[in-house]
């Protein structure tokens, strides 16, 4: 049975004592942040080729996808504020959401990691528990056979019945009778 849920409208979430408003991630905002990943991660054509390793381009590839994602997911947001960093007189002071200082917080290791647990990571695990074909570590999906389906040997082929074999357009050569030596 397919159940169709209405869409969610944007929802506050607090993270790290400071308050988060963010939309919904729909299909068209995760073609957009994959789109963005991937812009992000291209290579110039000046620039020299890097060898990573498939785990190592995999973990890029999610980083830039979670990035892409809170980047146009956070509407607003209370109580952020730049830190106190020596004598600056702006220390303290309420940052307004901007592009410019979303980049700056995701810019910090541990907030972009925690702004991906409460935004990103919940999403992609809905559509994976929605996704039963969705691969999993040994290679069985969610929505792999019951165990009581599955079988500890495989089927035996069953023998030919009483069906011949279709005749074929190829011709099998001809055996030849061996000539007797001496004989012309």
């Amino acid at each position: 049975m397919l159940i169709a849920r209405q869409p969610e409208g944007p929802v506050w979430k607090s993270v790290m004592g400071a308050q988060f408003l963010f939309a919904p991630i729909d299909r068209k905002a995760l073609r957009r942040a994959r789109r963005a990943a991937l812009k992000a991660l291209g290579r110039d054509e000046h620039e020299a080729e890097t060898e990573a390793s498939a785990e190592e381009q995999i973990e890029d590839l999610g980083d830039a996808l979670s990035f892409a994602l809170l980047m146009a997911g956070i509407i607003d947001w209370k109580d952020v504020c730049l830190m106190a960093d020596g004598d600056d007189d702006t220390a303290g002071e309420a940052l307004p959401c901007t592009d410019e200082n979303k980049a700056l917080i995701l810019a910090d290791p541990i907030t972009f990691d925690t702004l991906d647990a409460v935004y990103v990571v919940p999403f992609a695990a809905r559509e994976r528990a929605k996704n039963g074909s969705a691969a999993s570590p040994n290679g069985t999906g969610a929505a792999a056979t019951e165990a009581s389906d599955i079988v500890s040997s495989p089927a035996k082929p069953e023998q030919p019945g009483g069906a011949k074999a279709a005749r074929t357009g190829s011709k099998r050569p001809r055996t030849k009778t061996p000539k007797s030596s001496g004989k012309s």
